[in-house]
């Protein structure tokens, strides 16, 4: 039977959190927005991206618990607004999977250039 339940990658997914925060130069670009039993919404700010990853028990999502999704800030047309980075688990993957996608995800966000 496979470790990989919504408690469980909320509680890995914070320590994952605490983690980059604890390196970060700077706090404000990261924000813990909800924390709750529902949900775990962390915000990012990079130089040039904002960042959401969320982490969900619904079952009216297209993913298992997992989604991280970034976005370009110059960008000025509307038309133009779509996701320059995005991941979402499935219930095939492990938390150690989930992590290292978010450590990529991050590591993408980091050094984004805009056009």
């Amino acid at each position: 039977m496979s470790d990989y339940n919504y408690e469980t990658i909320k509680a890995s997914v914070m320590q994952w959190y605490e983690k980059v925060l604890s390196e970060s130069r700077n706090k404000d670009e990261i924000i813990l927005s909800k924390n709750s039993d529902d949900a775990l919404v962390i915000d990012f700010d990079f130089l040039n991206c904002i960042a959401q990853l969320s982490v969900t028990n619904s079952q009216y999502v297209p993913y298992q618990f997992v989604y991280f999704e970034a976005m370009d800030i110059e960008v000025t047309d509307l038309e133009d607004i779509t996701p320059i980075y995005s991941f979402h688990d499935d219930d095939s993957m492990q938390k150690d999977e989930v992590i290292g996608a978010l450590d990529e995800a991050l590591l993408f966000c980091t050094n984004y250039k805009a056009k």
